[in-house]
Formats: C-alpha cells, sequence, structure tokens
C-alpha cells in the first residue's frame, strides 16, 4: 500500500485532462461560431439547424436580439421566414469571401465539368474513318477518268 501512491496521481491527471480537454476545444468551437454569425451578410446561402436552406434577405436586430429573413424554396414557390441568428449551422456560400477570381475558377470548373470526353474506343474509330477516307481521296484521285468515245 505504501507504493499506491502514484496510482491516485495518475487518475487524478486523468481526471484533470478530461476535464480541461473538452473545455478548451469547446470554447475554439465557440469561437470559430461566433466568428462567422459576425461575417454574416444579406446574399449569403446559409443552412439552418434544422435542415433548411436559404439565402439571407435582412438582417434585424430588435433590442439586441438579432434575427435574419431568408429566403428558400423554388423558383416560383418562394418562401420567407425568420429566425433567429442561433439557429443557423453554417454558411454554404458567402458573397463577401468570393473574390473575382475565386468566381472564375468556379466557372471553368463547371465549365469542365460540363464537357462529356468520349471514351478512347470512339475516339480511335473516328481516327481510323478519318485515315479510310484519306486513303480513298489519294486512290481516287491517282486513277485516270476512263472516257470513252462513243461512235455512232
Amino acid at each position: 500500500m505504501q507504493n499506491s501512491w502514484w496510482i491516485y496521481i495518475v487518475l487524478i491527471g486523468l481526471i484533470l485532462v478530461m476535464l480541461v480537454l473538452p473545455m478548451i476545444t469547446n470554447r475554439k468551437r465557440t469561437k470559430e461560431y461566433n466568428n462567422m454569425l459576425d461575417n454574416i451578410h444579406v446574399g449569403d446561402t446559409i443552412r439552418t439547424v434544422g435542415g433548411i436552406i436559404g439565402r439571407i434577405t435582412k438582417i434585424n436586430e430588435k433590442e439586441g436580439y438579432k434575427t435574419i429573413i431568408i429566403e428558400t424554396g423554388a423558383k416560383n414557390a418562394k418562401t420567407t421566414m425568420e429566425l433567429d441568428m442561433a439557429s443557423i449551422y453554417g454558411v454554404i456560400n458567402s458573397t463577401k469571401t468570393a473574390t473575382p477570381k475565386t468566381e472564375e475558377k468556379k466557372e471553368e470548373v463547371k465549365a469542365e465539368e460540363t464537357k462529356v470526353e468520349e471514351p478512347k474506343e470512339n475516339q480511335e474509330v473516328k481516327e481510323e474513318v478519318k485515315e479510310e477516307k484519306t486513303e480513298e481521296k489519294k486512290s481516287t484521285a491517282k486513277k485516270p477518268a476512263n472516257k470513252t468515245k462513243k461512235s455512232k
């Protein structure tokens, strides 16, 4: 029993680590979340805790209480909702963080994604057909024209 004091020290150390580590990570997460809320602007596309995705149309502040009005839905069936700022889960597309260069890159990527590449087999077949056509043209050019005179 005299040498078991180090076990108590290890247990106390583990308990302290288990209590302190979550506090540190939670502070970091809270700081990032508050930074995100501070940088939200009109026009940003957001996702709420409930899973609703919409575009912010207005930010209201009444008596220190912030709310947002979002627009969600299809083209002809748009719906507006007023939500608490705390209901925001994350920002999907931000209007302020996107630079013109990133916009151009996004458009280029979309254009490349829409291009449909033909399989190699189809490309090889097309090349063979082109070669055959050029060979036919060469062979018809070498043949003399057969002109026969008809006699009466």
